[in-house]
């Protein structure tokens, strides 16, 4: 297999998956794309400096109340405190297990729409665009559907296609994941917007990994 060191996809598969996207939109008036992120949706540090100082506030009471430090010592302990707790989340990926859950759902929700509005998928002829956003190292997709989609399908009927390719994430199959996600977003799409006549397709069907 051709993959690169640093790519999630091969080209085969990069091949296959817009194949696959083809092939959804084949019986829908619906646009499909897909982006899958590489790196981290939030980046630690905040969140690992902050956990950092939490530390290095807390560490000087219970010794100044258990021992007989004095304050240029227990200023000492606080300040190394701090930079070595930074360090520890900083370099290793016990800074990654420090942010919120609610961050990384609030940051994948944020990229979906920028992309989705930075790639125009606003702008088809039918408001019919859904993009599929998946973070793989933060285990999480998110769907954004333009408003001809959304006010026929709604928010809950999305949950099947992130179900899908999360486990194919999860067991280290994204490509297959990504296929089954778009399958079933395929088969969604044609329930509530069926193909009409000769199809038209407004919106490149390839991957786009960043």
């Amino acid at each position: 297999m051709d993959r690169q060191a640093d790519a999630p996809l091969t080209a085969d598969e990069h091949a296959a998956l817009a194949e696959a996207v083809r092939h959804a939109e084949a019986g829908t008036r619906g646009e499909i794309r897909l982006i899958v992120v590489t790196h981290p949706l939030v980046h630690p540090s905040f969140h690992s400096l902050m956990w950092a100082a939490l530390l290095a506030l807390v560490l000087p009471w219970p010794l100044a109340f258990f021992t007989t430090l004095d304050t240029p010592v227990l200023l000492a302990a606080q300040a190394a405190s701090f930079a070595l707790a930074g360090l520890l989340t900083l370099a290793t990926p016990l800074g990654r297990r420090l942010v919120p859950r609610a961050a990384v759902e609030e940051a994948a929700r944020a990229a979906a729409l920028d992309h989705f509005l930075a790639l125009g998928m606003h702008g088809t002829r039918g408001r019919t665009g859904v993009l599929i956003l998946v973070a793989p190292a933060d285990r999480i997709v998110e769907v954004v559907a333009d408003e001809a989609i959304h006010a026929r399908v709604g928010v809950e009927a999305w949950g099947g296609v992130c179900a899908a390719v999360l486990e194919g994430a999860r067991e280290g199959r994204l490509a297959a994941g990504l296929a089954a996600g778009i399958d079933v977003a395929g088969r969604l799409l044609g329930a509530h917007l069926p193909a009409t006549g000769e199809p038209v397709n407004e919106l490149p069907d390839r991957v786009l990994v960043i």
